[in-house]
């Protein structure tokens, strides 16, 4: 028994320190609350990519018919465009920075869409005294954890793991 004990304990710490220490499970649970309540009225929170591309390149929007980019699009250009990846504490606070800049004074000279997929939308209404700056690190921080490709987050494919 205590075999069986000790195997676990080394298992759950193996795993465990695969996440990355600026991985909070709390925050990403309440980011996405925030999220599905006020953000899902316009952004889906993640699409298949091909299913996306070919919407947007070969479909002119007509396939799905979006009101504005997905979350896991928002998750993605937010960790390639925005700041640097070095240092994974600060750039978290860099998306956060740009993402109450952007949320609460949208200008289409601040997107980080692709022009072939902003083309397709209005710039978003300010969402000031919508969303807090509270809310606002709690969706950053799920956003930031939602998507990832190119080994920007080698979580994203197995929530599993966090």
């Amino acid at each position: 028994m205590k075999t069986i004990i000790a195997m676990f304990v080394f298992l759950g710490t193996v795993f465990a320190s695969e996440l990355p220490e600026e991985f909070n499970r709390l925050l990403y649970e309440k980011g996405e609350k925030v999220f599905d309540n006020k953000c899902m009225e316009c952004h889906e929170k993640s699409m298949p990519i091909p299913l996306l591309m070919r919407n947007f390149i070969e479909e002119n929007n007509k396939l799905l018919n979006l009101k504005a980019p997905t979350g896991n699009e928002i998750s993605f250009r937010l960790k390639q465009q925005i700041g640097s990846r070095d240092d994974m504490e600060f750039h978290l606070h860099q998306t956060e920075e740009f993402l109450k800049d952007y949320l609460y004074n949208p200008d289409l000279s601040k997107t980080i869409c692709l022009e072939g997929v902003i083309r397709h939308f209005e710039v978003m209404p300010s969402m000031k005294g919508k969303i807090s700056e509270e809310e606002i690190s709690e969706v950053n921080h799920f956003l930031y954890f939602l998507e990832g490709f190119n080994g920007v987050n080698k979580f994203y494919h197995d929530e599993t793991k966090f």
